[in-house]
């Protein structure tokens, strides 16, 4: 089943699997589009828009939409008037009450300490945000963008936004990966663009003024930023190649850590002997990682059989090694991931840095290190802009023909 959303976004409607018998339901929600909404604080709203379907049999299947991602979550019923919405990959998940044409309830972070942020939403309502005023100009295409600007916490991005008409789409990139898809509209000059993917809650409120945007970015219950945008198409970030390296005095990346068996792993192991390596560092909390690890999963069907192993290493941030370990199994299954992925860290106090103290530094989540077939580094590649930005096509293309290289690298090659 497809339908417009915005005249944007196709809708592709999948059924769930085998629903709970909870007997007669009353005020079955209805099928459509709807609304959603997650209090961020007292004053600050993230609006999101989603597809319910309703079956005969009162199961019910739930898209959410952001630009030109549509994620599927997994709807399951709580009780006879509650549902419970899990998102694929991350541990987050809604619970809400049932209306015919609202449901109420909350958004709950379950690895945080206390996050839980009320969550509403409304039958019928399929506009993201207010357009109360014609477009006031044309903020297509690349902007170069301070967070915190003229702050010791100023740090660079990228915004590349497309219009169609007073609907906007686009992303942020950073040197620690991208903020995925966002949605909004432009009416007059106040920009409005907001994303939720289970993990990000991001909402972006800003002011057009000439060549410039000067606006507020909310993240999750307690992030916030100022940010400004100019015109300047010539700005770049820094390599991503060139940020995270190996400290004097080491040659190679080493670990040991255990797989999601319990049994102990190592980059010396005899399967790897002779072979190039792509170590993922990664955690199940990181949508950015989540990108990479789709992407690198095609790179191991595509290369494996010529030799290339990868393996993630993943660093998460449960309260206990028992619930880190279901995590990562979710991430394994939900993302389908066949290369080995070892639990390198359970908890927050598990710190990545000194756990590979070969690395100047874990500045972002992903990284992933690539390894010749004798191990040696080829390069060390930190964060990830994804398919979500224009970036994503030029980095495989280049990624490409390094794994190639260090393909090159096998004895007999």
């Amino acid at each position: 089943m497809k339908k417009a959303l915005l005249g944007l976004l196709p809708i592709l409607m999948v059924a769930c699997g085998d629903p709970t018998d909870t007997g007669n339901v009353d005020n079955e929600p209805y099928s459509g589009v709807w609304r959603g909404v997650i209090a961020l604080n007292d004053s600050v709203d993230l609006p999101f828009n989603f597809e319910l379907e309703t079956a005969e049999d009162s199961s019910m299947t739930l898209f959410i939409f952001n630009g030109d991602e549509e994620i599927e979550t997994s709807v399951s019923r709580v009780s006879k008037d509650s549902i419970k919405i899990e998102m694929p990959v991350f541990a987050n998940y809604i619970v809400a009450k049932l209306g015919s044409d609202n449901l109420q309830g909350s958004y709950i972070n379950p690895d945080a300490e206390n996050y839980r942020l009320p969550f509403t939403a409304t039958y019928g309502d399929s506009a993201r945000f207010e357009i109360t005023e014609p477009k006031c100009c044309d903020i297509n295409e690349k902007w170069a963008v301070k967070f915190n600007p003229e702050t010791e916490n100023e740090r660079p991005a990228i915004a590349y936004f497309e219009q169609y008409g007073k609907v906007v789409k686009g992303t942020f990139a950073t040197e620690t990966g991208d903020y995925r898809y966002l949605q909004g509209v432009l009416s007059g000059d106040h920009l409005q663009l907001s994303a939720f993917d289970g993990a990000h809650l991001f909402l972006f409120d800003a002011k057009v003024i000439g060549q410039t945007i000067e606006g507020l970015f909310y993240s999750g219950r307690s992030g916030f930023k100022t940010w400004k945008a100019y015109r300047d198409d010539d700005f770049e970030l820094r390599n991503a190649d060139s940020l995270t390296y190996l400290k004097a005095g080491y040659s190679k990346v080493d670990f040991s850590f255990n797989n999601l068996k319990g049994e102990p792993a190592s980059l010396s192991d005899p399967k790897y002997d002779g072979k190039p390596v792509i170590v993922q560092i990664m955690g199940s909390w990181c949508p950015n990682c989540m990108d990479e690890t789709r992407y690198l999963s095609q790179v191991y069907d595509q290369y494996n059989d010529e030799g290339l192993e990868i393996i993630g290493l993943t660093f998460e941030r449960a309260k206990n090694k028992e619930m880190a370990l279901a995590r990562a199994n979710k991430m394994v299954n939900d993302l389908s991931i066949e290369y080995p992925v070892l639990l390198a860290g359970a908890t927050k106090d598990d710190n990545a840095a000194e756990l590979l103290p070969m690395l100047n530094h874990i500045m972002s989540f992903p990284t992933a290190i690539y390894l010749n077939a004798d191990h040696t580094v080829r390069k060390i590649h930190t964060g990830f802009s994804g398919p979500g930005t224009p970036l994503y096509e030029e980095f495989t293309a280049k990624d490409q023909t390094v794994i190639e290289e260090i393909l090159k690298t096998q004895v007999g090659e």
